[in-house]
C-alpha cells in the first residue's frame, strides 16, 4: 500500500479509530510500556503513535516523541490525558528524520504490519535507539497455526486492499513475525516474544520485547 493511501486511510478512520481497537483489538498497554522500565528523564519513540492510544500508560517525568503520518490521527492523540511530557511530529517511521541514538527507547503499537516495509521501519527504529535500548512491540501477525493461517490467507486481500471495518483500517493479514524478528538478522535481542493465537483469523496478536544489540 502507498503512503499516500496509508494517509488518506487513517485521515478518514481517524475519529472511528479508537472505537474500532476497543471492539475488536482491545489490549490493555500499561503491561507494554512497563516492559520498558522508563525512568524519569528518559526520551522514548513512539513509532506511529496514531490515536495515542499508549499514551496514558506512559510515566511523568518521561519524554515521549510521537511520529505518525496522518495528522488527523494525531489530533485525535493531542485529546489524550497524559502525565508524561509528549511532542508529535509528522514523520515516515520507515524514514526517520533523527540522529543515531536519539531515544533511551522505543515502542510501536498494531504498526509493522501497516507499512510497506516493516524490516526497514524496524531498522530505523534500532538506528535512532541507543545500544542495549528496550524496544516493545504489539502487533497483529500471522498465526504460527496453518490452520489459523489458511483462514488469515483468505481475509489477507480484503484487509490490505478494503480494509476492516471497510475503508477504516488496512493491514496484512500475514505479517510475519518469526521472518522479522527470527530471519532478518538484525541486530536484536528477543527478551518476550508472547504470542495470541485464535481461530478467529482478526485476534491473532503478539507482544514483544526486544533489546537493541547494535554495537
Amino acid at each position: 500500500m502507498q503512503i499516500n493511501q496509508v494517509i488518506e486511510t487513517y485521515d478518514q478512520g481517524a475519529v472511528d479509530y479508537d472505537a474500532i481497537m476497543k471492539r475488536y483489538w482491545h489490549i490493555e498497554r500499561k503491561p507494554l510500556i512497563a516492559s520498558l522500565q522508563l525512568k524519569p528523564g528518559q526520551t522514548v519513540l513512539d513509532a506511529a503513535v496514531g490515536t495515542g492510544l499508549n499514551l496514558s500508560a506512559y510515566p511523568e517525568g518521561v519524554h515521549v516523541v510521537g511520529v505518525d503520518l496522518s495528522e488527523k490521527m494525531m489530533d485525535e492523540a493531542r485529546k489524550k490525558l497524559v502525565s508524561a511530557d509528549i511532542t508529535f511530529k509528522v514523520m515516515d517511521m520507515c524514514n526517520l528524520d533523527f540522529p543515531d541514538n536519539s531515544f533511551d527507547a522505543a515502542a510501536s503499537g498494531f504498526t509493522l504490519c501497516v507499512v510497506n516495509d516493516p524490516v526497514l521501519a524496524l531498522k530505523e527504529i534500532l538506528r535512532v535507539t541507543k545500544p542495549g535500548a528496550f524496544i516493545a512491540i504489539l502487533d497483529y501477525c500471522k498465526s504460527q497455526d496453518p490452520e489459523f493461517q489458511k483462514w488469515q490467507e483468505l481475509i489477507f486481500d480484503a484487509t490490505s486492499q478494503l480494509g476492516f471495518p471497510t475503508g477504516k483500517i488496512k493491514w496484512d493479514a500475514l505479517m510475519d513475525y518469526d521472518e522479522l524478528i527470527y530471519n532478518s538478522k538484525l541486530p536484536i535481542q528477543v527478551l518476550v516474544d508472547d504470542r495470541t493465537e485464535n481461530p478467529n483469523p482478526f485476534l491473532c496478536s503478539c507482544q514483544l520485547l526486544l533489546k537493541n544489540s547494535k554495537a
